[in-house]
């Protein structure tokens, strides 16, 4: 029986074997067209001014958030230097966000346009290191440009860009991803090393805002095992150590040294974590946030602790999500070799995602972490590159994904139908994002507060003022001492005082304006002897006030409301502490901080000829009482 014809060969009325074109490439396996490098490039610039001109309108009209001003404060007070650079922050190591920190304070008390600007700053940066991977790994041809618009248009990336101190994070790490895996490619092709030094750059970038970015060294193994090296595991392995030994040295030595200076110089994010919680994140974080994310969700947040939305998409969508990904990537997968091998590259950049969440910040605030997309947002990331490289040839590479010789599935899919998706996926990310930044604009508690405060201080002049616990909903009691006015109010304004004997005590309310203090007591002096001046204090003579209760080791603060015969100055001794104040003459009001048990309040120390006479001792906190 003679052969079958090959794929490439057909068989003429004469029986003679004559050759058949190949089948012409898919448009995106096409070589890049001569002169198109320009337009893609110019295609590529509209998109990346669009996305900040969207991020712009996102970042000016919102405000700093919880550890935004903590990281303030702690740069004003350290100054820039090692002890600031070097000095973890909630157990991150961030060198690249402290020195962040301490630029924004030289702009003056929380100067929000400076932080959002170096936001803006970033955001460019990872856009631009975006391009410049894309057009890398898969050439200036057209099919770059709707991967770049996935990128910029995805919601995924907002939550750890509109709070700042995330975004500190989360942002070098995108610049790191997109720039190693760049390098990292012109390395592989060529081998020189300058492009090994070029990532190493772009990984130390990223190490120095985010520890998470100890995940790029196995995601660019898995890479260049995939994609540069062909045989089994074993053999791809020893190929690529053989032929690329500076690489693997160079990316040892800086791991080992990340991760000891971590495990010594940093407290460790590692918690315990339970069953529980892990079936429970996964469903949140994989299962209803990355799904949604990945098709330009979620389209609906929820606002429960506001401004931080967290994920909350309609069940209906992410089970069509969940079918769209998994008709999607099925689809690629039979029409096209290596693709497999990007959707596995994808899910494993997802699940230590996942793990990390898992063993740090999962087991605190539980599941609904992942419905947090700022512990997603590089997943945008990993999501651009695995598309290309599942669809795209990618050049210098035996592993290059291309069309299969005989499909798997012969119906294909046209290129309007590809717009139409893209375009659909790209708008309703915009719309996510959109929605989640009103939440922003609209819905600060911290924001609303501490403006108020900034407002009512202005013009003041220096004002002494009780150091009290702001509102939860301003900053949480998880931040303590961080929720003080004693800490808080300094960075927000430059005049509050905080004495602990004056006269004139202010105390904020619960909107954050500066009210006179009055004092909520635990304990109030006994009825004095003399009906027309209480106790009487002269000088030569000292007089005990005992209160009606005995106040408990705590601090306090003691009121002692006075008539004052002149001008002079009085000495108190109030549990443990003894203190020399100024009075004036006439009606006032003396108050002394002290942080011990107080049973009795004694006065003592007036010049000659003049006469005090106090007829209110009072024990307690400070709260906030009438208008200045």
């Amino acid at each position: 029986m003679p052969d079958q014809p090959s794929s490439s060969t057909r068989t003429t009325s004469d029986d003679a074997a004559v050759s058949t074109p190949p089948a012409p490439p898919a448009r995106g396996d096409r070589p890049p067209a001569a002169g198109a490098r320009p337009l893609v490039l110019g295609a590529c610039a509209i998109l990346v001014a669009a996305h900040l001109a969207l991020r712009a309108w996102a970042l000016y009209p919102s405000w700093f958030y919880l550890d935004d001003l903590q990281m303030l404060d702690d740069a004003e007070r350290s100054g820039l230097g090692a002890g600031l650079l070097l000095e973890p922050y909630d157990s991150q190591f961030m060198p690249l966000g402290r020195f962040l920190a301490w630029v924004v304070t030289t702009g003056g008390d929380v100067d929000w346009a400076l932080a959002a600007t170096t936001t803006l700053l970033l955001h460019l940066l990872a856009a631009a290191a975006c391009v410049w991977m894309l057009v890398v790994l898969f050439g200036a041809r057209w099919a770059v440009v709707p991967l770049l618009a996935l990128y910029l248009s995805s919601a995924m990336t907002l939550p750890a860009a509109m709070w700042w101190a995330a975004s500190l994070n989360a942002l070098p790490l995108q610049v790191a991803f997109f720039s190693s895996v760049a390098a990292w490619t012109c390395y592989l092709r060529t081998g020189r090393l300058r492009w090994l030094l070029v990532t190493l750059v772009a990984l130390s970038f990223g190490l120095l805002g985010y520890v998470k970015a100890l995940v790029l060294l196995p995601m660019l193994a898995a890479y260049a095992l995939g994609w540069f090296a062909e045989g089994g595991p074993a053999r791809r392995a020893r190929v690529l150590a053989r032929a690329f030994w500076p690489a693997l040295v160079a990316c040892t030595a800086l791991a080992v040294a990340y991760l000891v200076h971590y495990l010594l110089r940093v407290p460790s994010l590692a918690e315990e974590t339970s069953g529980s919680v892990a079936g429970g994140l996964a469903e949140t974080m994989l299962g209803r946030s990355l799904s949604t994310g990945l098709l330009g969700g979620p389209w609906r947040w929820s606002d429960v602790n506001p401004p931080a939305g967290l994920a909350d998409p309609p069940d209906l969508l992410v089970h069509l999500a969940w079918v769209a990904l998994a008709l999607g990537g099925l689809f690629v997968v039979l029409r096209r070799t290596g693709a497999a091998r990007a959707w596995a590259l994808l899910a494993a950049y997802a699940a230590a995602s996942y793990v990390l969440l898992l063993v740090t910040r999962a087991p605190v605030v539980g599941e609904v972490a992942g419905l947090e997309y700022r512990y997603l947002s590089d997943v945008a990331c990993a999501a651009v590159l695995c598309l290309g490289l599942a669809v795209l040839p990618l050049a210098g590479a035996p592993g290059s994904s291309r069309p299969r010789d005989t499909p798997l599935l012969l119906v294909g899919v046209g290129p309007r139908v590809l717009t139409v998706a893209t375009v659909a996926v790209v708008v309703a990310g915009v719309v996510s994002s959109v929605l989640y930044a009103r939440i922003w604009h609209t819905d600060n508690p911290g924001e609303t507060y501490l403006r108020t405060t900034q407002a009512e201080f202005a013009g003041l002049g220096a004002v002494d003022v009780a150091d009290t616990v702001v509102p939860d909903e301003v900053v949480p009691g998880y931040l303590y001492p961080f929720n003080t006015t004693v800490r808080l109010l300094p960075v927000v304004v430059d005049n509050a005082r905080f004495p602990s004997v004056t006269d004139r005590l202010v105390a904020l309310d619960a909107q954050g304006r500066p009210r006179r203090a009055v004092i909520d007591p635990v304990a109030v002096a006994e009825e004095g002897p003399r009906p027309d001046c209480g106790w009487a204090v002269r000088e030569g003579r000292s007089r005990t006030v005992p209160l009606d209760d005995t106040a408990f080791d705590y601090t306090w603060w003691v009121r002692v409301g006075y008539l004052s015969s002149a001008a002079d100055t009085v000495t108190v001794e109030v549990g443990d502490r003894t203190v020399e104040a100024p009075v004036d003459a006439g009606l006032g009001s003396l108050y002394v901080e002290v942080t011990s048990a107080v049973s009795s309040v004694t006065l003592d120390g007036l010049s000659p000829g003049t006469t005090m006479c106090v007829d209110v001792v009072e024990v307690g906190t400070a709260v906030a009482g009438g208008p200045l």
